[in-house]
């Protein structure tokens, strides 16, 4: 009988393999998700893959797409349920990896990428589906008001009015729809932080919204506890409480000295903001003094700026003594604009709470929004009475002899 004898040193190298075969399959815990499908008529174009989370969307994977269109990505995700975009040039889509893994297959064309179709059984993507295309139609509603306030077939309170009831709408038509009827949903938390404008729909601070907020933390954190988003929505959602909670406090406070403390009427809103030294100034600080103010909306990096304040110069020096500014700046640069305004011989102050879209412009001012500012440079007029006289927009050539028949 003849016995073949395994070599010591061979037989060790086999044992060493199947010790690393079992590591690589046995260590690698990472969640693995799939997401594929077919773009068509979109040869050549490039498509990329983006994790979104808290904060700015991040880049996962890409692909060139081939006339048949077919792509498969496959990314790594996050405990609950985990959100990416499928981004294609100027369009995107949202998809949403469920907790099971369960592969999301998805059909468009490059020619219209958010008419896509998800699986039948995919409630969770048909859900979001649905919820993006309400935040889509109420986009092209809000331009559709601001196309017609800008070409003059619709006044400004006019357009406001209608965009206010728009939004309203929306939010009552999502909160019975996804977030009350369902909180836990994925929809329902990609709702509370969709954006139209660049400006948040839902906000923490408001009482009402404070209660959805409140309804989609408790929701996922008893169905999805392991998922990094409800750190996300705990912080949203105390820091809400916190705010209303001092929001209370200050109309208290309020209440109780009402009958004790003179009430100063005025016809203008008061401001009160920052200069370049970073003092708070008030407008009513020289309205109060003698002499007409012009309260100045403005942009020192806009084109119209270098002739605009060479106006407001011209006037300030015919009429010396009898003419201040109180000048509210909406640069996004505050750099920029503490250089400009170092030799301003007049009042400048710097509006911190405007928000900008992704092209840098002007999404939101508080100061702007109290005096109902639509368009750049604006200027009113404050008698020496206090008396909120007259508005001015754009007429830098007529700027003067508007002004110059309230000064005293």
């Amino acid at each position: 009988m003849k016995y073949t004898f395994l070599n010591i040193g061979s037989f060790k190298a086999l044992l060493l393999m199947s010790v690393c075969s079992l590591a690589l399959t046995g260590c690698d815990n990472r969640r693995l998700g799939e997401i594929e499908g077919t773009i068509t008529d979109a040869d050549g174009q490039l498509l990329v893959l983006e994790h979104l989370s808290d904060g700015a969307p991040r880049m996962v994977d890409t692909l060139r797409l081939d006339a048949a269109g077919k792509f498969r990505f496959t990314p790594e995700v996050e405990e609950g349920p985990d959100f990416f975009s499928l981004r294609l040039g100027n369009q995107s889509v949202s998809v949403v990896i469920d907790t099971l893994l369960t592969p999301v297959q998805l059909s468009a064309s490059a020619n219209r990428l958010s008419g896509y179709t998800v699986g039948e059984s995919d409630v969770w993507n048909q859900e979001l589906h649905e919820a993006v295309s309400l935040g889509n139609r109420l986009r092209g509603q809000i331009l559709e008001v601001n196309k017609a306030v800008n070409t003059g077939s619709l006044d400004r309170l006019t357009g406001r009015d209608s965009l206010l009831s728009m939004v309203r709408s929306y939010k009552a038509q999502v909160l019975e729809k996804y977030i009350y009827n369902n909180p836990s949903s994925p929809a329902s938390y990609y709702l509370l932080f969709e954006t139209v404008s660049g400006l948040p729909v839902f906000d923490a601070n408001d009482r009402d919204d404070l209660r959805a907020f409140g309804a989609v933390a408790t929701g996922w954190q008893f169905n999805y506890p392991k998922s990094p988003r409800n750190k996300v929505l705990e912080k949203v959602t105390l820091e809400g409480q916190i705010n209303r909670r001092k929001a209370i406090a200050r109309e208290q406070r309020a209440d109780s000295l009402l009958n004790h403390t003179p009430i100063e009427t005025r016809t203008y809103p008061d401001l009160k903001l920052p200069d370049a030294d970073d003092r708070q100034v008030s407008l009513s600080e020289l309205v109060d003094e003698t002499g007409t103010v012009l309260v100045d909306f403005t942009a020192y990096y806009l084109d119209f700026s270098p002739a605009h304040n060479m106006t407001l110069g011209n006037l300030c020096r015919n009429y010396a003594g009898k003419v201040k500014v109180y000048q509210v700046c909406l640069d996004f640069d505050e750099n920029f604009w503490k250089v400009s305004a170092d030799n301003l011989p007049w009042t400048t102050v710097h509006d911190k709470s405007c928000q900008y879209d992704q092209y840098g412009n002007i999404a939101y001012s508080a100061a702007a929004l109290r005096y109902n500012v639509s368009t750049l440079p604006t200027t009113f007029v404050i008698d020496r009475e206090g008396n909120l006289v007259t508005r001015i927009e754009n007429q830098d050539a007529e700027l003067e002899n508007l002004v110059k028949k309230y000064i005293k």
